[in-house]
């Protein structure tokens, strides 16, 4: 290092073009105030001053290159530091530079990550800010997340009031947030299922034995749910309420009487048909036509135009109404079923009374479910018709098949032929005589026990029809009666063909006598009698029976073997 000329510690190379460098700063900002200051001095020199004031300077002049040569002589070697020193600089100024551009092309890469870092900072801020508000509305939140799971108590309850408060609570708060919320979106898809619970349970009630409170009640509710339209209301509410018809119904017991069966079955649809009809007026007040509409369309003829009626349609036989005959197809649905159960119960019948019986309950249900429109009494007589029908013909059945064994196997008897014959003829001519006062079996027919038997089974028959005995059943009830006889003679004609045609019976012995006098007795006492039965129960049917006609071929089959 260069010695100073005051001292003789030396400076460090860097020390020494540090000074260089603010001496050189300092001269190159004097020159202007040194040229102000020697200006002013010229101007106040004399005349001789300024003539040697060129040789002054030009000593000065002289004296300064000296001095400057000898400092470059001496300190040569503050020179040589400060080129390097510059040389260095410059090397670290152009390294700055490049590390200049290195960064400045890297800025739009950090401007990139600031950015990045300030939005994900942003979003930490906003999760913490939306943390620290759910922290402090946790209670209240948990109250909302537990709104769909309370409904379900409520509805499970039987709270249907605060769960449908709940449900619109729900469903407020869903229009509001559940596009923006997704929690929202799932505390609405939870309310949903719980109101689809809470409808079907309400469903389920009126499928129960709900009187018209009640049915009020679960209507209202269901309205508030805004589940179903006004006509799919009334839809569900009458298939609600057929179905609970329809579960009584099935509980009947169908295994034992029918009798009892029969009549369980008519006062459930007695009561239950008026229920349904007087609760759909009450709770759907605004069908005007509701009335008129079920009264006009269930008049007569009823079980002809039901089959093509199902619940759940609209009228297709009767008129337009406010509710498209939604009643009247569900009353003629209903009433169809009655009919049709009715119908294949009574041939179950076997006794004339309890049929009588059954049909005074049927027409006192008919009468009863007039008032509502219901009335469907004009549908009862062919039924009852055709049941009493069957009685008769199964009991007459039963005494013609009696008859033809009896006949087949009977020992007649050859001690009373003669009083027996005697006996017939003269009920005969008394029958021929129009004698006909007395309702009591000719005693003439005692002597011929398979006649009075025959007798005994067709006044049983007559017996059992004269409860039913309805004036549509005349002309088959006649028809059934001319069958009969016709059928105990037809008996006797073939029992003399095969039995008494033996050459063991000659005509002359006991046993054919008494046989002819049983054959007289029955063409001649009993058939007139029956017949004249006949129309003690149906005015006139006696002619219609034709007592003789029915026993004319075994009087020919008689007259063919006397003349043998």
């Amino acid at each position: 290092p260069p010695r100073t000329p005051g001292g003789d510690h030396t400076m460090s190379a860097a020390a020494t073009a540090t000074a260089a460098t603010s001496a050189t700063s300092a001269l190159m900002a004097a020159p202007d105030m040194m040229d102000d200051a020697y200006l002013s001095d010229l101007l106040s020199y004399s005349l001789e001053r300024l003539d040697a004031e060129p040789e002054k300077l030009d000593a000065d002049a002289s004296r300064a290159t000296e001095s400057e040569r000898r400092v470059a002589c001496e300190e040569y070697r503050a020179f040589v530091a400060s080129a390097d020193c510059y040389a260095t600089v410059r090397g670290e100024i152009r390294a700055i530079g490049d590390r200049l551009d290195a960064m400045r092309d890297a800025l739009p890469t950090l401007r990139a990550g600031c950015e990045a870092f300030a939005a994900e900072a942003e979003s930490i801020a906003r999760s913490r800010a939306l943390v620290r508000a759910t922290a402090n509305h946790q209670s209240a939140l948990l109250d909302v997340l537990e709104a769909p799971t309370l409904q379900d108590a409520c509805a499970r309850h039987g709270n249907y009031d605060e769960a449908l408060d709940l449900e619109n609570f729900v469903r407020k708060l869903a229009s509001a947030h559940a596009d923006d919320v997704a929690v929202v979106k799932t505390l609405a898809e939870n309310a949903a299922e719980a109101s689809s619970a809470m409808r079907a349970k309400l469903v389920d009630r009126l499928r129960g034995a709900a009187q018209l409170p009640e049915c009020l009640r679960v209507v209202g509710y269901l309205r508030r749910m805004c589940a179903y339209e006004e006509d799919e209301l009334r839809d569900v509410f009458l298939r609600a309420r057929e179905a609970h018809i329809a579960d009584a119904v099935d509980e009947l017991e169908t295994s034992g009487s029918p009798y009892e069966y029969v009549k369980r079955l008519t006062d459930a649809h007695r009561v239950h048909c008026f229920d349904v009809v007087m609760q759909y007026r009450a709770i759907f007040a605004d069908d005007d036509d509701a009335d008129d509409h079920v009264g006009n369309g269930t008049g007569s003829g009823v079980s002809s135009s039901f089959s093509s009626l199902s619940i759940g349609g609209r009228s297709r036989g009767g008129g337009g109404g406010g509710d498209g005959g939604l009643l009247y197809s569900w009353s003629a649905h209903r009433i169809a079923s009655y009919l049709r159960a009715l119908e294949s119960t009574l041939p179950k019948i076997d006794e004339g009374g309890a049929l009588a019986s059954v049909h005074e309950h049927c027409a006192y249900c008919g009468a009863s479910l007039a008032r509502v429109g219901l009335d469907f009494r004009a549908s009862l007589p062919p039924m009852f018709s055709d049941a009493a029908m069957g009685i008769y013909r199964r009991r007459l059945d039963d005494a013609v098949g009696d008859f033809e064994k009896v006949t087949e196997q009977h020992r007649w008897a050859a001690a009373a032929a003669v009083g027996a014959g005697a006996g017939a003829r003269d009920a005969g001519d008394a029958a021929s005589a129009g004698d006909a006062s007395s309702s009591a079996p000719p005693y003439a027919l005692l002597e011929h026990v398979p006649v009075a038997a025959f007798t005994n089974g067709v006044l049983a028959a007559l017996n059992e029809l004269r409860h039913c005995a309805a004036p549509s059943l005349r002309t088959r009830a006649a028809e059934a009666t001319r069958d009969a006889i016709r059928a105990a003679a037809d008996a006797m004609a073939r029992t003399d063909a095969s039995v008494m045609g033996r050459e063991t019976l000659t005509r002359g012995s006991g046993q054919r006598a008494a046989f002819v006098g049983a054959c007289d007795a029955l063409t001649d006492v009993a058939a007139p009698y029956l017949a004249g039965c006949f129309g003690r129960l149906f005015k006139g049917g006696e002619r219609m029976v034709d007592a003789r006609g029915a026993c004319e071929e075994l009087r020919l089959a008689l007259r063919r073997r006397a003349n043998e």
